[in-house]
């Protein structure tokens, strides 16, 4: 899809607050707001816009640690990914994961309570799961930036 200036401006404002009126995206961009409503309606039937969500603080909600888990499977057959991939999906604690190039096989974004709470996620559960051969955890010590914005250039 291609987009243009005023797609563009459209995202950009909805990345600075998903919440603002289509009056106030219309004055952003230097259109009325029926233009802009139907822009904001292609976006979405397209998909380039995927949804509305609350950015949350998860230190405010008890995760306190954050931390990324590296794991190997001991062999790459269907079933194992399958059964990997089913896992954590449905583990509450593991917000995002990455299949990745290198020396690992996934990379996944872990939050915890506290040290103790992601050796319980880690060691009761990831590594439980059939066909893991190993982890390792990397604790976030402090995060010098965190965007859920794009890039639109």
């Amino acid at each position: 899809m291609q987009l243009d200036d005023f797609d563009r401006k459209i995202i950009g404002a909805l990345q600075e607050d998903a919440r603002m009126p289509v009056a106030q995206i219309a004055e952003r961009t230097a259109l009325s707001a029926t233009p802009v409503s139907r822009r904001l309606k292609r976006l979405e039937d397209e998909g380039v816009i995927r949804g509305y969500a609350p950015m949350l603080d998860a230190r405010k909600l008890g995760f306190a640690l954050d931390a990324y888990v590296l794991v190997n499977l001991d062999a790459h057959s269907d079933a194992n990914i399958a059964g990997f991939e089913q896992a954590i999906a449905e583990n509450p604690y593991v917000i995002a994961c990455h299949a990745v190039t290198g020396e690992r096989d996934y990379l996944l974004h872990v939050i915890a309570r506290d040290v103790e709470h992601l050796g319980q996620i880690t060691l009761k559960s990831i590594v439980r799961i059939k066909g893991v051969r190993d982890v390792q955890s990397v604790i976030v010590l402090d995060t010098i930036k965190r965007s859920p914005a794009l890039p639109l250039e």
